[in-house]
């Protein structure tokens, strides 16, 4: 099993026309970004490697109505279900990623994504996190305000390494593409995940949901910010490939 989303250039007409008619739609914002990923450190305290922490320039949807997103993935892997074959299919394409994989794996993983997606559109949670109250604040660049983004405007605590520090950025939404600019110099780590684990990846990846993407914009890691018709240029300009599928799928998720 495959993800169906093939790659193409930003600067191709057709998709220059689809980032252009996204620009102009009143339901989220383009958002670009040039990022020092943080990366995940492995290894002892004193000697830890740091893994996947590339420059990379981003584009991203943001604002759009996440809850769609799920209602299209669950519709989109109910009639992948009902064909007949999933099952075998999801499992084979497991095997090619751990051994010993087997269809007890694979019907745990679909069952589990079926019902996180029951979950979400229940109004249950399980969905993405939006840090909101007093220390934080809608993200405004260029005096437009971009949906589905934060702010940290509280103060700095270095005695937890894992809370923000004051200006940094939480943005979610689709990822359209991304361009690397410099890669990691250890590349990325490769997690020993379980086979249930792996199958869901693979679920998710061939489905709208595989497309959302959490980005924590630490200032001193971002070199730039765009919205709107600017990233739309930067885009261009920087030559940022474009997943096909993405662009599809957002004139179907729009709220």
């Amino acid at each position: 099993m495959t993800t169906p989303n093939m790659q193409t250039n930003a600067l191709s007409p057709t998709t220059a026309s689809a980032l252009s008619e996204l620009t102009e739609m009143d339901q989220g914002t383009l958002f670009a970004a040039q990022v020092h990923k943080m990366g995940d450190a492995r290894g002892a305290a004193g000697s830890k490697v740091i893994y996947g922490d590339d420059t990379t320039l981003v584009l991203i949807w943001t604002g759009f109505s996440y809850r769609a997103l799920i209602a299209r993935s669950k519709k989109m892997l109910d009639a992948q279900i009902n064909k007949g074959g999933f099952i075998e299919r999801l499992t084979r394409a497991t095997l090619d990623e751990h051994e010993g994989t087997t269809i007890a794996d694979a019907c745990a993983a679909i069952q589990e994504t079926r019902d996180h997606f029951r979950r979400v559109l229940g109004g249950a949670g399980g969905g993405p996190v939006t840090p909101n109250g007093g220390v934080w604040e809608p993200l405004h660049i260029d005096g437009m305000e971009v949906r589905g983004s934060r702010v940290y405007r509280g103060a700095a605590r270095p005695e937890d390494e894992r809370a923000p520090v004051p200006g940094t950025i939480y943005v979610q939404g689709v990822k359209l593409g991304e361009r690397v600019v410099e890669p990691a110099p250890n590349g990325p780590w490769r997690a020993d995940s379980k086979p249930k684990t792996v199958a869901k990846r693979l679920i998710k990846e061939a489905l709208p949901i595989g497309l959302f993407c959490q980005y924590k914009l630490d200032p001193q890691r971002v070199s730039s910010v765009s919205v709107g018709a600017k990233a739309e240029k930067v885009a261009k300009a920087e030559g940022i490939p474009i997943d096909p599928g993405a662009l599809r799928s957002l004139f179907k998720i729009a709220p």
